[in-house]
């Protein structure tokens, strides 16, 4: 095991390795899955049948942050503070997942118009900034709505890469999400982050969720 610095370590900020975008049908652009990238889920709410199926990519530090939207076959891509930018992030050295989340409305309940989640950091590396709760929300189009997570840093920024370098990052995440304007989640999913891969931990379904199959 290396020895960390005795100088004061380079804090870690959020904005530096960890992105969060929800969006349509997303898929990371030049990027290779790993094996058997694909896991599905099926759960059974009041209003829909939600399908999630996650892919995983394995580190790729050649590649940028750049994604297609496989509806519409627009190229985009995400800025160091994770939102669609044009000058976006022109290398990226970590891993990413991608859960698609596909809605069929049930016989009599309105489609659902709205995805939200609100991710919470449940414990970190000692060497990353404090990060608070954040929410984000999107219209589902198509019965379809795209999460993408990334953790990881610019190679390209000699601070980051160096400081990378010294020490492996973690990050352990609660993710809930929430249909519409409904105040109870309908899902609550943990994540593991780290440069080498994203891991789902466990998947938990909400008191009015039922899990279909696994």
């Amino acid at each position: 095991m290396a020895a960390l610095p005795t100088t004061k370590p380079h804090s870690f900020g959020r904005r530096s390795f960890f992105w969060s975008f929800l969006g349509f049908g997303l898929t990371p652009k030049s990027w290779k899955s790993e094996k058997n990238p694909e896991s599905v889920y099926r759960f059974l709410t009041p209003e829909c049948e939600v399908r999630m199926s996650i892919q995983y990519f394995a580190n790729s530090p050649a590649d940028s942050l750049r994604f297609r939207d496989s509806f519409t076959n627009r190229a985009f891509c995400l800025s160091p503070d994770g939102v669609a930018d044009p000058s976006c992030l022109q290398r990226f050295s970590g891993s990413i997942a991608v859960a698609h989340y596909h809605f069929r409305s049930r016989v009599g309940a309105a489609p659902p118009l709205r995805l939200r989640e609100c991710v919470h950091t449940i414990d970190q590396h000692i060497r990353m900034a404090p990060r608070g709760p954040f929410e984000r929300a999107l219209a589902v189009e198509r019965e379809t709505a795209s999460d993408i997570q990334a953790f990881g840093y610019d190679p390209g920024d000699p601070q980051q890469a160096a400081s990378a370098k010294s020490v492996s990052l973690w990050a352990l995440l609660r993710q809930d999400l929430f249909l519409n304007d409904q105040p109870a989640a309908f899902l609550t999913v943990h994540w593991k982050h780290t440069f080498e891969s994203i891991s789902l931990l466990d998947v938990i379904a909400g008191e009015t969720t039922e899990i279909v199959s696994a």
